[in-house]
């Protein structure tokens, strides 16, 4: 008999290991799917001897129902014939009192019918009994085949509980599976494109111009724009600061006077603020003043050049 997924066992532990392998998996040991799919068809054909050995216990129950309906049949046909023996009997007497003749004769052939009548009463009672006795033989084996199919199909409904769980956690595991390679494919490129940045960003003139570029993205262009709407477009300086890894400087002068200096450093590696106001001032007095080399054009935006 198959089970609602088409499965079959006969309730007994797998004699070659595949209930431990089972607890296993559930337990979430078994990494390989092609094992694991292997474990499922031992599983499999283990339920489909379970349910090999609940039609053969039905057929035996099917033939011993058939054998007490051919019992009561021949009880039937014994009670026939004792009426019939007993109508005999009645004419015998008849005779007996007609015939006083012949009733030596009648008397014994009656003794003797009424030994047949006995010995048929005891075949009766006799098959009465076996007839009790088989019926609670069969009751009882009904009984058994209940219990066990009982228990042969809570086994089968934890087997498959065991094999929905089994193909949930490998569901999970190709997900899993799946969202790695993902992340792993997002970290190359990552990567990739770290490398290329810091590649392009080792050449001063890059680095230079990615320095202006983060700065038009920043809070701190807002800031010197909203200056510039006050004084005035500004005369603008850019270059690099010093070190291995110098960050881009921004000089913003106003009516000569008033001067800003922002540090904008594009490196992967450096926390926030990545652009900052360096330092400021109201006199240019002491102050190395640098040639303007860029300016504030369209879109309020620093661009290299005049």
């Amino acid at each position: 008999m198959e089970g609602q997924d088409g499965h079959e066992t006969n309730g007994r532990p797998p004699e070659d290991g595949s209930a431990e392998d089972t607890t296993e998996v559930a337990r979430g040991e078994v990494s390989d799917p092609e094992e694991l799919r292997a474990r499922l068809v031992i599983k499999d054909n283990h339920i489909r001897e379970l349910y090999e050995e609940i039609t053969a216990s039905r057929l035996a129950a099917d033939e011993a129902r058939a054998s007490k309906e051919a019992g009561e049949g021949h009880i039937e046909s014994l009670e026939r014939e004792r009426a019939r023996l007993k109508d005999r009997i009645r004419d015998l007497e008849e005779e007996v009192r007609g015939r006083r003749l012949r009733r030596e004769s009648s008397e014994r052939q009656i003794a003797r019918l009424e030994r047949e009548i006995e010995r048929k009463n005891g075949e009766i009672s006799h098959r009465d009994y076996l007839l009790e006795r088989r019926a609670e033989q069969m009751e009882a084996a009904n009984r058994q085949a209940e219990e066990l199919a009982s228990r042969k199909d809570l086994a089968l409904q934890d087997a498959l509980r065991r094999v929905e769980g089994l193909e949930r956690d490998l569901e999970e595991r190709e997900d899993e599976i799946s969202r790695l390679s993902t992340t792993i494919e997002t970290l190359r490129e990552e990567l990739e494109a770290e490398r290329e940045l810091r590649e392009r960003l080792a050449d001063p003139a890059n680095r230079l111009r990615a320095g202006i570029d983060l700065f038009n993205e920043s809070e701190q262009r807002r800031s010197m724009n909203a200056l510039s709407r006050t004084l005035g477009q500004p005369e603008v300086h850019v270059e690099l600061d010093e070190g291995d890894e110098p960050a881009a400087l921004l000089t913003f002068t106003w009516q000569g006077v008033t001067w800003q200096t922002y540090a904008s450093d594009p490196g992967l590696a450096v926390e926030e603020p990545r652009v900052y106001l360096k330092s400021a001032g109201e006199d240019l007095s002491g102050v190395d003043r640098k040639p303007p080399n860029a300016r504030v054009g369209p879109g309020e935006r620093v661009v290299l050049g005049l």
